[in-house]
């Protein structure tokens, strides 16, 4: 069931929605554009909020796929990309934007389930 919980959040998190002026994206457009554009990909990945959602996206991934990897670490992967939408979600609530909002509400659904749920 956490393999399970694991690869929800992560697909979660790929369809948390993000909007700046002039420019919208989902996660995973974000995470596209990144690797796309390798003349900036330096640049772009050593930025502390994408280099923390891509480690963190990362040992989600091992978590789920490796039976003998650490509950420590995979409850800190999850924490810490919570962290991360939880940003997301009160951008969302000071600019009244219930795009972000509603896009972030099940990635903090799956987290509140895995933290009362699994993180033992």
């Amino acid at each position: 069931m956490n393999r399970l919980l694991n690869i929800g959040l992560l697909i979660a998190f790929q369809f948390c929605y993000l909007e700046w002026p002039n420019h919208s994206m989902f996660v995973y457009q974000v995470e596209y554009e990144i690797f796309a554009k390798a003349e900036n990909l330096l640049t772009n990945i050593t930025h502390p909020i994408i280099l923390l959602g891509l480690i963190n996206q990362i040992l989600l991934l091992l978590g789920a796929f490796l039976s003998n990897f650490s509950k420590k670490i995979n409850n800190m992967a999850v924490l810490l990309l919570s962290i991360l939408v939880l940003f997301f979600f009160f951008i969302g609530i000071l600019g009244l934007n219930y795009k972000i909002m509603a896009s972030t509400t099940p990635f903090l659904i799956l987290a509140g389930i895995y933290f009362t749920k699994f993180r033992k």
